[in-house]
Formats: structure tokens, sequence, C-alpha cells
């Protein structure tokens, strides 16, 4: 039996703000249907504090769009202008790399408008696909679902904000704290116990931390762990050989790329740049638009399609509010020489280049 939805009617408890941010956030979601504008209306319709509660909503979303850019995409703007291709045909791009870097797809804010953003695993507004097995048991299980976050707070203090599509298990003893991420990337703030540290297993990967801040992200056989401050060591098992272990002690900055069985990769990178996620934003500096299309692809069950070996190779700059992926796609129909169609039944869309 499906749970009701904790933000509809029926939900009850909640604040006519968080309904009516809800309601404006979900109108607008890659799956929304039919199903919802009826109950929708229903909402509406149920007392003049729901109506003036949603056009607030509207007024907030018509106040965004007048803040389209902001100063990181002025400064990506004049990075843009200043850099000089060294080949001939890299000169477009360079023009279109300049639009890029102040285009602002002002989707559906999440941390604004997703009113399960801040929902810490305790509460009886949890919705039933963000938890999958939590309560009484002693390893609960927290998850989300395509496009959504949340944050949940650990019985020791520690925070944990799961990105798209994520899923965790929590083991926590007198012994020690483990976290298990068995799909996507969560972002940890841990709280310091020196007689505890706070271990989190993904893949046949171990990141041990005392009080630190880091991410992981897991995908296919690849990890990758982010260090924003603190310390954190990170093992693994390697080759045919069980007592082959690969140790790594990161500084903060670092990027540790964990592949299969190679050795591990570390870069530096920027930490912002890498957690916006965290922030409903996704930002992009001179990066393929083939990467970049996989990246957006994470946040909708609706994807992206490069019809165009050749496109996916276009250098985009930008920073892109994470919502309705056709509103990316028209976004970049607007400001590159790329046009996107979409079948009538609301399929993938498929960008290609403009005649």
């Amino acid at each position: 039996m499906k749970d009701a939805d904790p933000m509809s009617p029926a939900g009850g408890n909640n604040g006519v703000e968080e309904q009516a941010a809800y309601w404006f956030a979900r109108l607008r979601a890659d799956n929304a249907s039919k199903g919802d504008q009826r109950r929708f209306k229903g909402w509406l319709e149920e007392c003049p504090q729901h109506a003036e509660a949603y056009a607030l909503q509207e007024e907030v979303w018509t106040a965004m769009q007048d803040c389209a850019v902001d100063d990181d995409i002025m400064a990506m703007r004049q990075n843009a202008l200043a850099q000089n291709p060294s080949a001939a045909n890299n000169n477009v791009w360079l023009k279109y790399g300049a639009i890029a870097a102040t285009l602002l797809v002002l989707a559906v804010s999440v941390v604004m408008l997703n009113p399960f953003a801040n929902w810490d695993g305790s509460g009886s507004t949890a919705p039933a696909d963000q938890l999958a097995e939590a309560g009484a048991q002693e390893s609960p299980i927290y998850r989300t679902g395509v496009g959504q976050r949340s944050t949940v707070n650990l019985p020791d203090g520690s925070v944990v904000e799961l990105n798209t599509d994520s899923l965790i298990q929590v083991n926590y003893s007198e012994a020690g704290r483990d976290v298990i991420l068995l799909r996507g990337e969560a972002l940890f703030e841990v709280a310091k116990d020196v007689n505890r540290p706070f271990v989190v297993e993904a893949d046949d990967k171990l990141i041990t931390a005392i009080g630190t801040s880091f991410s992981v992200r897991r995908s296919d056989d690849e990890v990758r762990v982010t260090l924003i401050e603190g310390i954190v060591t990170v093992d693994k098992e390697s080759g045919d050989d069980a007592n082959a272990v690969s140790t790594k002690q990161m500084r903060p900055g670092e990027q540790l790329v964990a592949a299969g069985d190679l050795p591990f990769k570390v870069n530096v990178i920027n930490t912002a740049t890498v957690t916006s996620w965290k922030d409903g934003r996704l930002i992009f500096d001179n990066e393929p638009l083939g990467m970049i299309v996989d990246e957006v692809n994470r946040y909708s069950t609706r994807k992206l399609v490069v019809g165009d070996s050749a496109l996916a190779d276009m250098r985009v700059s930008g920073i892109f509010q994470v919502g309705s992926i056709d509103s990316f796609a028209a976004a970049l129909e607007a400001s590159f020489p790329v046009k996107n169609s979409a079948p009538a039944d609301e399929g993938d869309i498929v960008l290609d280049w403009k005649e």
C-alpha cells in the first residue's frame, strides 16, 4: 500500500507555506501528472490561505528570474572572454562559452522549494521513498529518489546530506560509527569522537574520519572522495591478494578517485564546485557538454541525449539551478548553436546542432 503524500492536504500537520512550496515544485517536476493537477486544484480551493501562500511562491519565483546573474557567473564570463583558444575551431565555442558563463537556468530551486530538504529522519513528515527502513531497527536505511535531496541527523550529532538517487545504511554501536554508501552521493559533517572513528564504506573502499567534512560519490566501480576540511584516511583491498591494502591520507582541497583495482588518483580541486549540489546548484567551468549532460541527467527521470558526438565536445561554463530538464535544454538552445527536440510522449530530449 502506498503511503499518503505527506505534503498533500491529507498530510495535515505541515504548514501552509510548506504545502504551497511543495505544490509549486511538484507541478513543475518532470513527472508531474494529471492526478497532481487535480489534487492541487482541490488543495487550492480548500481555503483562501492556500491561494495566498501559492501566490507568494509565484512572487518568489519571479524575483529569482529577475536575479539571473550573480557575481560567480560574471567572474566565469570574464574568464571565458580572456581565454585564447589554441585551435581555430575553438573560436566559435569561445563566443558561446562567454554566453554560457552568464547563463543561469532558473528552474525550481530545490533549496527553497523542496519541502523534504531538511528532514532529519525522525519526524512524521518523511516521504515514504526517502525512508526505506528507519525507526526501531538497529541499522536504518535512508534513501532519496531521483531529483531529491535529504538531510539526516545522526545520533552523535553528525549530519549526512544525501544527493539525488542515493542510499545509505547507518550502523552505530558503542564500538564504532559505520555508514555504508550503497548508491549515489553523500556529504558528511562528522562530529568529533576520538574513541569512535567515523567510517564510510563505499564498494570496497573505507573512508575513516574522526571529526571532519567530506563527500563520497559512488558510481559503477568508481568511488570519489572529496575532503573539505579535517583529515580522512582511505583504504581499499586491491587485486587478488586480500591482504594487499592501499592507503592514502588526504588533505583538505583534495579529491581521491578510486576506480576498480587501479591505484588511487588524487587531484587538487575546488571543493565548493564539487559540493555545490547541496545548495541546489551545479557549477561547470569549461567542461564538455557531454559530461554536463551526464551530470544533469542524474537529477531527472527524463533524460537529455546528445545527438552528435562532436556536440558533446563543446565546452560550457555556467551555474545551473537543479530543476526542470526542459528549462535546461531551452537555455542551451537560447544561448548556443543547439536545438532540442522531444517525442510527443515527452520522452528523452535530443540535443543536436542548430541549422
